[in-house]
């Protein structure tokens, strides 16, 4: 399943307008009760305001992918994949330098 994907980190060599430049992404949290307790593994962060050598500047951002989620107490997890039709990714402070500061923020807790 591919969903609608939205970022906000633009601190993540990932990052491009609002989307990501991944055909999939992960999002951890196996524990989560709430969004701030997941994060999007997928993050590199990015140096020196640019994509680094094995970036994905090279890639169209692309408003599609497909999510593998660890978030077994969101309401859209189905066997470890999210069903979200629209899934956001967010920060939880505003100068992001590692994956636990990223955070799912379509997470529903069951």
């Amino acid at each position: 399943m591919t969903n609608k994907l939205e970022c906000q980190v633009t601190a993540c060599q990932h990052y491009r307008d609002n989307l990501c430049c991944l055909k999939g992404i992960q999002v951890e949290g196996p524990a989560a009760r709430e969004s701030g307790q997941t994060c999007c593994a997928s993050f590199e962060e990015r140096h020196n305001g640019s994509w680094g050598e094995n970036s994905t500047a090279q890639r169209e951002p692309s408003v599609e992918s497909s999510i593998d989620c660890k978030a077994t107490h969101c309401v859209y997890n189905r066997d470890c994949r999210c069903e979200a039709d629209c899934v956001c990714v967010g920060c939880l402070c505003g100068n992001v330098t590692v994956k636990s500061e990223t955070e799912c923020c379509t997470f529903q807790p069951e």
